[in-house]
């Protein structure tokens, strides 16, 4: 049985969901900050966690657990504590239950590698107690006692900066991230295209492959699409079956539902 659960844009305008954005200084290791709080008398409600090449720190802020339920398991993973969830190649359906209350970072692609000096593909798909990883310094405690969301992003930035400075690996992940945002606006077609953003960067398509590997766990390629599946259901959801498929790489409504199915198991009517 499908658990239909909506997708939750950075624009949401959702009495229970807050997000920022980071300073200058820490935009390359975060793309931004969110928290959900829900009422303690609201109803279990789901959220689609589309296939991303980011990976999402959890800090649980009071003893109200919620579940993540992978595409094609019956089984829900439970977060009652602080977590790390990969980057992911499968749909997964958050599950919040009333009285839940969770600050969330959603790490740049990459990041994580450098983070916690793990090879990307040990995140791939998998969640893990972030105190196995981060094993001074943890910061959950001092984020439960923080007064507000914007205590809570200063804190973990002033953590965070202490973890990445003068990495040597940063340059590699920095140059991909220049990739990935061409990604963006180009209506790529396939690896020719990514093969001329890796000549714009004055790298090699194999070395942007290998490194893409390392760090983010997926091949440029993968990037791409997901990236592109994320971009087109915004769209899909704000206008409909009219938008304009074009503008993301699709050559018509088909190829883009094709894709869908592809990436997450689904239409795109059940993700949105």
């Amino acid at each position: 049985m499908i658990r239909r659960g909506q997708l939750l844009t950075e624009d949401a305008k959702e009495h229970f969901f807050k997000i920022a954005y980071p300073a200058a200084p820490f935009q390359e290791y975060v793309d931004y900050y969110f928290e959900i709080s829900t009422d303690p008398a609201a109803a279990d409600f789901y959220i689609n966690g589309l296939p991303s090449s980011n990976t999402l720190l959890a800090f649980n802020l009071n003893q109200q657990s919620w579940h993540s339920l992978k595409e094609g398991s019956d089984k829900p993973a439970v977060f009652n504590r602080a977590h790390l969830l990969g980057h992911t190649s499968i749909l997964h359906t958050g599950i919040y239950a009333g009285g839940m209350h969770t600050f969330f970072v959603k790490l740049s692609p990459g990041i994580a590698a450098l983070l916690f000096r793990e090879a990307a593909a040990s995140f791939v798909n998998t969640h893990t107690d972030l105190s196995c990883l981060w094993t001074r310094e943890l910061p959950a405690e001092q984020l439960m006692e923080a007064a507000s969301f914007r205590e809570r992003i200063e804190l973990f930035q002033q953590l965070l900066m202490k973890r990445m400075v003068h990495d040597r690996h940063h340059l590699k992940v920095q140059r991909l991230h220049q990739m990935m945002k061409a990604f963006h606006s180009l209506q790529l077609k396939g690896e020719k295209e990514i093969e001329k953003i890796c000549s714009a960067n004055w790298v090699s398509y194999a070395s942007a492959r290998r490194d893409f590997l390392q760090y983010i766990g997926f091949t440029p390629k993968y990037c791409q699409r997901i990236s592109r599946l994320k971009r087109a259901l915004k769209a899909y959801k704000k206008h409909g079956y009219h938008f304009y498929y074009e503008d993301y790489g699709y050559t018509d409504f088909s190829h883009f539902a094709k894709d869908s199915r592809q990436i997450t198991g689904r239409p795109p009517s059940l993700l949105i």
